[in-house]
């Protein structure tokens, strides 16, 4: 009886610790993905202008993306909590140690939040604050699919910008409106 329980224990600690490392969904931070359409490498700093640490390739699957988990923003670079290559996407070296690069940072450039595939009306749509809080103005409000760019954080909201009837607008993104995975759609919440 002592062998099963010992047995027992070991397999239910390794499924703890393992599902740490499942986990996709960080909602307690700002999340973003690097886009596919940049061929350059991301670079990984030990401080804002500081020295070069790291360095990723681009994913070569065509279904594969690194996303970001932020914690952080300072004049155009973003402190990472995490890295993750997603959908789960073959033997990727970075995918094996998802917090090697917690709490360095990368330039804000080429990094996406999506907003979701939606079906509405522009009044009920998701909005672009210009300040990160519910209280500010609206300065956009979008009815359909968009992709943005993520320019800084500030707690859980993100300040994108993105591109409008050939007009660049920029504007502030609530939590629950951010969208970083670009695989899917996330599911549009009214409230």
């Amino acid at each position: 009886m002592t062998k099963f329980t010992l047995i027992l224990t070991i397999l239910i600690s390794l499924n703890i610790s393992a599902q740490e490392f499942q986990k996709i969904f960080f909602e307690d931070f700002v999340e973003c993905y690097y886009s596919k359409k940049s061929n350059e490498s991301i670079l990984i700093f030990n401080k804002p202008n500081g020295y070069k640490i790291g360095e990723l390739n681009q994913l070569t699957e065509k279904n594969c993306w690194y996303k970001f988990a932020i914690s952080d923003s300072k004049n155009g670079w973003l402190k990472i909590e995490n890295i993750l290559v997603v959908p789960s996407c073959g033997d990727n070296e970075d995918a094996n140690d998802f917090k090697k690069y917690k709490d360095s940072w990368i330039l804000a450039k080429n990094l996406k939040i999506n907003i979701a595939d939606l079906n509405v009306s522009q009044e009920i749509g998701i909005k672009f604050f210009k300040n990160p809080n519910l209280n500010s103005d609206i300065v956009y409000q979008s009815e359909k699919f968009m992709e943005t760019e993520l320019i800084e954080i500030n707690g859980l909201w993100a300040k994108v910008s993105f591109i409008t009837n050939g007009e660049k607008k920029i504007g502030w993104l609530q939590r629950k409106d951010q969208c970083a995975y670009p695989w899917t759609s996330c599911p549009f919440k009214t409230n």
